[in-house]
């Protein structure tokens, strides 16, 4: 998706990871992971990106990075923050459902991950008609 302005409506808020191809989410060493999404001043699309998961200990852990979004590839670049300022990966949104509550992400390769695939839903509620209301690859494993 290219447009910045329907990206700068939908994407704000918190999103729950519900279906996966990311071995980061599949190994079992990071649970419920939730993205947090919020618009950082400027003129260009820019988000504060905030990943929250849970170990297998029980405690929460964060990743934290800035989102830009490039108009001409329909790519957001994520840099990471802090000791991951080094790291940055590639971004995008594939599809998002009409209500704005669905969002199908893909990931490019990095140098420290693989390509995935990521379907995300507003909020920390479960949604049990998920798999219907997005466009379904069989490689998607939905997460409990």
């Amino acid at each position: 998706m290219r447009d910045a302005d329907v990206l700068r409506e939908a994407l704000p808020g918190e999103w729950r990871v519900l279906a996966t191809t990311f071995p980061m989410w599949l190994s079992g060493r990071r649970l419920q992971p939730v993205f947090t999404y919020a618009l950082l001043p400027g003129p260009s699309l820019t988000l504060s990106d905030d990943v929250t998961y849970r170990t297998r200990s029980g405690a929460t852990k964060k990743i934290s990075g800035v989102d830009r979004f490039d108009a001409g590839t329909g790519a957001f670049t994520w840099r990471g923050r802090g000791l991951l300022g080094v790291l940055t990966s590639r971004w995008s949104v594939e599809h998002l459902s009409d209500d704005h509550e669905l969002i199908v992400l893909t990931f490019a390769r990095s140098p420290v991950t693989p390509a995935g695939t990521d379907v995300i839903g507003r909020g920390l509620g479960e949604r049990p008609t998920a798999r219907d209301n997005v466009p379904y690859d069989d490689a998607l494993h939905w997460l409990g």
